[in-house]
């Protein structure tokens, strides 16, 4: 079997509104995109990782599972889960630290005018939207 090199930092609250799989998932792909986690790395095993946070098997399966299919990991029979190779079209750490970035402005700027959170996030989902209709 092959051992996981690192001790993830990764946080799950159990009480909070996001669900459980919605947070681990999250978690692990923002690792991902800040470099933190990088391909060919070794992933804990389910058993291994469930322990460690108090949470049920069958949710971490489920999002290894799920990370294999967008292709941010890398499953090997008997062998162990890997953070796959970046493909087109992925986030790189370069690229999310551009991004947060420019988020980081974004967030100054609107909090220096008085906007709320909840008004920025209807904005950039409004832009999103837009720009995806446009798009398409």
């Amino acid at each position: 079997m092959y051992a996981c090199r690192m001790q993830l930092a990764i946080e799950i609250q159990k009480g909070a509104a996001v669900p459980i799989y919605a947070q681990l998932t999250e978690q692990i792909r923002l690792l991902v995109h800040r470099g933190v986690l990088e391909p060919g790395d070794a992933m804990p095993t389910v058993r291994m990782l469930a322990v460690h946070l108090g949470i049920n098997a069958n949710t971490v399966a489920r999002v290894y599972r799920d990370l294999q299919r967008e292709g941010v990991l890398r499953l090997e029979r008997g062998v162990g889960t890997f953070v796959a190779e970046l493909s087109e079209g992925q986030v790189t750490p370069a690229d999310f630290r551009a991004i947060t970035k420019k988020a980081e402005k974004l967030v100054q700027i609107s909090r220096k005018a008085g906007l709320r959170v909840s008004e920025v996030t209807r904005l950039v989902e409004n832009l999103w939207k837009e720009q995806k209709d446009a798009e398409g």
